[in-house]
């Protein structure tokens, strides 16, 4: 999807008020222990009941949008003369590796950013083997 940004602007009035959405690849750090993965993403803007996390034929998928805000109370909103912030649909996807309990992944979201913790299957965790003494 293209980036588009419908506002033009003549002697500083609106004449096209509309949006689109343009969709962003948020931008991840990926950490790795014994028990788990941890996807970290950066959805700024966007509240936690806002972002989706689905798991789907081994596809990790993180979807979220943050529209623009209207200011104001209550009352009747303010009339808007130009819109330069337009909404942004954050979509990313991963494939899940071999090994991982898909079936407990869990997900935090706070201030902007959403962490996705995959644990890793008992199996695929890296344990010690004693060495017995023959």
């Amino acid at each position: 999807m293209s980036e588009t940004l419908a506002v033009t602007q003549n002697n500083g009035t609106a004449r096209n008020k509309q949006y689109y959405a343009r969709a962003v690849q948020p931008p991840v750090d990926v950490f790795e222990n014994a028990d788990q993965l941890l996807i970290v993403a950066d959805v700024p803007g966007v509240p936690g009941s806002a972002i989706e996390v689905k798991v789907e034929n081994g596809t990790l998928t993180l979807e979220a949008r943050r529209a623009p805000e209207e200011p104001g109370d209550k009352g009747a909103p303010p009339a808007l003369l130009a819109r330069e912030y337009d909404a942004v649909d954050f979509v990313r996807s991963f494939e899940l590796p071999p090994g991982v309990d898909a079936a407990n992944i869990t997900a935090e979201a706070k201030n902007g950013t959403i962490v996705v913790t995959l644990p890793k299957a008992a199996a695929a965790r890296s344990r010690k083997i004693a060495v017995r003494n023959g």
